[in-house]
């Protein structure tokens, strides 16, 4: 037998007691969710005595019973039993608590700042405060979580659920309740909720526990990653129809719901920590065995991938090395990402990148027969050649179709987003994450500062044993933690001096100095030098709860932007027209070959009607002679009306002319006939948003190209105050194109993949701080000093932000571009950090730098309030006539005479208004000139947008 399916077997034999462990430990810190929790940790201390391990003392005496009654298992003579694990998880040396000191202690680090009772926050893990903690709705809370977990616990003791109905349900309402507690309330530890702290727990002692089953000893555990990957952008991407990218969506999504479905219930080897559009993660035991039960592993998940994509979807996985920490999370993803470029790879396992094991042949692909070619759609599939896709891309066109027929306030009609000009735009957001899981950028921010130090209790010890007064910097840092390093000095006065760092009493002395430094250097992950030491004692971890609170928070800042969108700039929404047409009306109207109806059903036809300005109007047969517009409706005018009021008025003089959309000029109706609408013609509300995908590391969009400059503008300032406090540490890349409505959509997103994707735009940049220094708090105040290189900061790395010092910095970067032709993708290709096309070095600074946003809208503010669009295209015209005049000039004096030469232009332009303008908007104009920022905003809102004011 293969030891892999062994291990397999084992394991689901072993499911009760997995699953049963892991609930328990989802449980473990039930007593945090309690307002009591937030009081005795906060600054007053109220009440003193709260342990919230005690649960006899404040949880229902029925939901005390319900826990003692669950049935206790084991695993390896360790006993599995959720009212003991609950209530000893601070005083057995067992797994779990391994489990939860290391993650809790990775959380908080080394933390002083605690909180009021009545203003304890629960933040981002980039600083940015989330909301504020209730004590009296966290109490309801509480009771209400206790209601629900006596009904689910009487079900499933009952028999009337079973344990993956009761854990699938479990997570969830926990998931909701614990988002509103803390797993550690000190600043800026704030940033790891009860539910990211508990999941994270659970996850690691579940796969432990899987490890012990195994025959793995867990008195020093590692963990490893199992990854399962596949080219979820390049499937989307396929899709020439918004219904086709919908349905390819919802298979991603229905293919890791089943993967979760396998490996954290059906083979619980572990949960998933990470996921998005072209993968997920999980974790994973490490034992003796560990590569063959991820081969075997690799082949359950390669058969859900293939049967759900229809072999569409070749996956591949990967096996992590063995770690302590999940921060190896980072180079798996990026040697995912590495992999994931190739189009078409057999499936196999690569086992810490360098081993490789086919887990599958290759899908067979289908040969077409005669009468037959391939499905331009999947590129797979065979068809018939009269047939537009092949019967599986069909079916999910009318899935999708049907889905739409139930919610009709989202849009999957690119011509219903267009705006009066025709124009869509397409919206790109994405971040870099990479430095961020592997710790790196955590590990600048400060979870004590020098003051704090300063401040606390114990430090007089520091003193009494130097016999000297110290100051608290950095350099007096290095001084202590290398007395404590060096055994020339007495264990006892090491002790000392280390425990003057710790907030808590933690029982340090000089018997076990030595254990607690051997910790340190475990939890380090690196040989315990004096750098090292003084990193750790004053900035973050990178612990597995922190890791995933940080792509959470990423995933939730997309979210909130779609619904700002839609609450904010769409707030009235957009209207289509619904309208009805006798079914025995348009029979007798048609042509005779096209009687049959059920032909036109689920189709998107052209109504042509005289006197309506465009005459064509595109609609969509649902079914029963339901017929709904299908294109933006501001453009269009009838009889003095404008808007859907003009439509509406159209539409009741009858059709004489309607036609499939593909062959618009073939009328279906016989000549001189005119099909009646019925009279109750009515209005629906839609949002002109079309989200194309969604995940932690990218964000992609279609809206109308009118109002793509202010939802940039909008999600420029949603950026700058949600991540205020990593600027320069966490970059957000944004990318505009935008074409008219019948530009190929597949072609679309392939130009937006050409787009700010060179290494390039993701490597550190020695700049000055773009933003008011004095505003971020003392934790996220150090910023690098120096390039990164490989290694992580140490504090001689880091210094506080400084308009006087260089920086290195991640910026992020905003590029758009104008597609007339499909051609016109190739343009968009770069040369360093600028754009590569010779116009483009010619006539513009971009790429732009994210932060350059605000700058754009100001310069526009200035040139549309004082300048007719004549006058702006005066000052265009005149700048890139010279600089195309001025291509090939060898001048050392050039760029003073071009600077000269701009000013003059822009008197000529502005006119009596010039020296009316400020002092400072007089010289932004002149550089801008300089810079190529002008003639970019220029292009942006003339060309590109089409913002042009009404004159």
């Amino acid at each position: 037998m293969v030891i892999g399916m062994s291990n397999i077997k084992n394991i689901k034999k072993n499911k009760e007691a997995i699953l049963t462990g892991e609930i328990g430990a989802l449980l473990h810190d039930i007593g945090k969710l309690n307002p009591c929790f937030i009081g005795t940790n906060s600054i007053e201390n109220i009440p003193q005595r709260f342990h919230h391990a005690n649960i006899d003392g404040f949880l229902k005496t029925e939901l005390i019973s319900l826990l003692k009654a669950f049935e206790e298992q084991k695993i390896k003579g360790e006993s599995i039993r959720i009212y003991n694990i609950i209530t000893e998880h601070h005083k057995r040396d067992n797994i779990l608590q391994g489990c939860d000191r290391k993650d809790s202690a990775d959380d908080k680090g080394i933390v002083r700042k605690k909180q009021t009772l009545e203003n304890t926050i629960i933040s981002s893990p980039f600083g940015y405060p989330k909301e504020k903690v209730d004590l009296n709705c966290l109490q309801k809370s509480f009771d209400d979580l206790q209601t629900i977990l006596i009904k689910l616990l009487k079900d499933y003791i009952s028999g009337m659920v079973d344990l993956s109905y009761f854990r699938r349900t479990l997570m969830k309402e926990l998931q909701v309740f614990f988002s509103y507690g803390l797993g550690e309330t000190r600043i800026p530890s704030n940033d790891v909720t009860l539910w990211d702290h508990s999941y994270s727990t659970a996850s690691r002692f579940k796969s432990l526990l899987v490890a012990k089953l195994c025959g793995a000893d867990t008195k020093d555990p590692e963990l490893r990653i199992f990854g399962i990957f596949w080219n979820g952008i390049e499937f989307i991407n396929k899709g020439r129809k918004i219904a086709e990218i919908k349905a390819r969506k919802e298979i991603i999504e229905r293919i890791k719901e089943k993967l979760k479905g396998k490996f954290e219930d059906e083979i619980p080897v572990g949960n998933s920590i990470y996921e998005d559009i072209n993968g997920i993660c999980f974790t994973f035991p490490e034992f003796e065995r560990a590569e063959e039960l991820a081969n075997q592993c690799a082949k359950e998940a390669c058969e859900i991938v293939l049967e759900e994509s229809e072999n569409e979807l070749w996956p591949f996985f990967t096996l992590s090395k063995p770690s302590k920490t999940l921060t190896v999370l980072a180079s798996e993803l990026k040697f995912a990402s590495s992999r994931g470029a190739y189009p078409k790879i057999t499936p196999a396992l690569f086992i810490d990148k360098k081993q490789k094991k086919i887990i599958a042949d290759n899908p067979e692909m289908p040969t077409p027969q005669e009468g037959e070619d391939i499905c331009p759609l999947c590129r797979l599939r065979a068809k018939t050649i009269e047939k537009e896709r092949c019967e599986i891309c069909s079916e999910r066109i009318q899935g999708r179709l049907a889905n739409w027929t139930n919610r009709k306030e989202n849009t999957i009609w690119i011509d219903e987003v267009a705006d009066k000009n025709n124009r869509i735009a397409l919206i790109a957001l994405n971040f870099d994450l990479d430095k961020w899981f592997d710790g790196t950028m955590v590990g600048t921010i400060y979870s004590q500062t020098y003051k704090d130090w300063k401040d606390s209790k114990k430090w007089n010890k520091a003193n009494n044993v130097l016999r000297g007064s110290i100051e608290p910097n950095r350099e007096s840092v290095y001084r202590i933690v290398d007395d404590i390093l060096n055994d020339r000095n007495s264990n006892e006065d090491r002790a000392k001096l280390l425990d003057t760092f710790f907030e808590e009493r933690i029982g340090l002395n000089k018997d076990s100095l030595e254990t607690h430094l051997q910790n340190i250097e475990e939890n380090i992950g690196a040989d315990l030098n004096k750098e090292n030491l003084a990193t750790y004692l004053f900035t973050q971890n990178p612990s597995p709860a922190r890791l995933y609170r940080i792509w959470k928070e990423t995933e939730e800042f997309f979210d909130l932007v779609i619904n700002e969108i839609t609450d904010k700039i769409y707030a009235y929404r957009w209207k289509r027209i619904g309208f009805s047409i006798d079914i025995p009306e348009l029979k007798s109207r048609l042509k005779k070959e096209y009687k049959d109806i059920k032909n036109l059903e689920k189709s998107s036809l052209i109504i042509k009607i005289s006197g309506l300005d465009p005459e064509t109007l595109l609609v969509f047969h649902d079914r029963n002679g339901k017929f709904y517009t299908i294109e933006s409706l501001e453009k269009f005018k009838f009889n003095n009306k404008t808007g859907e009021e003009a439509v509406k008025e159209a539409l009741k003089q009858g059709i004489k002319h309607l036609a499939l959309e593909d062959e618009p000029e073939k009328n279906l109706i016989d000549v001189g006939k005119t099909i009646k609408t019925e009279e109750n013609l009515y209005f629906e509300k839609y949002y002109p948003l079309i989200e194309i995908n969604r995940s932690p590391l990218s964000l992609r969009f279609i809206v109308p190209a009118l109002d793509s400059v202010k939802i940039i503008e909008m999600i420029a300032e949603l950026y700058n105050e949600r991540f205020k406090k990593v600027l320069g540490k966490l970059p957000l890349n944004l990318r505009l194109l935008v074409a008219k409505r019948k530009f190929p959509l597949y072609i679309l997103l392939e130009a937006e993949k050409r787009m700010l994707k060179d290494e390039e735009f993701k490597k550190q940049t020695p700049m000055d701080p773009w933003w008011d220094v004095g505003r971020l708090d003392e934790h996220y105040s150090f910023y690098p000093t120096k390039k990164i290189d490989g290694k992580k900061y140490t504090l001689d790395d880091l210094s506080p932000l400084s308009k006087s010092k260089i920086f290195y910095l991640y910026p992020g970067y905003f590029d758009f571009e104008l597609l007339s032709a499909t051609t016109d993708r190739y343009n968009i290709c770069y040369e360093g950090k600028k754009r590569g096309h010779e116009d483009h070095r010619l006539f513009s600074g971009r790429p732009l730098y994210f932060h350059q946003i605000p700058q754009i809208l100001e310069l526009w503010d200035l040139l549309s309030s004082n300048l007719s669009n004549s006058q702006i295209n005066f000052i265009e015209k005149a700048l890139t006539s010279k600089l195309r005049e001025w291509k090939n000039v060898k001048d050392a004096n050039k760029e003073n005479t071009f600077r000269i030469f701009a000013e003059t232009t822009l008197k000529d332009a502005f006119g009596h208004k010039w020296d009316g303008l400020r002092e400072e908007n007089r010289f932004f104009l002149i550089s801008s000139s300089i810079n190529m920022l002008l003639l970019d905003t220029i292009n942006l809102f003339t060309h590109v947008t089409g913002c042009l004011k009404d004159e």
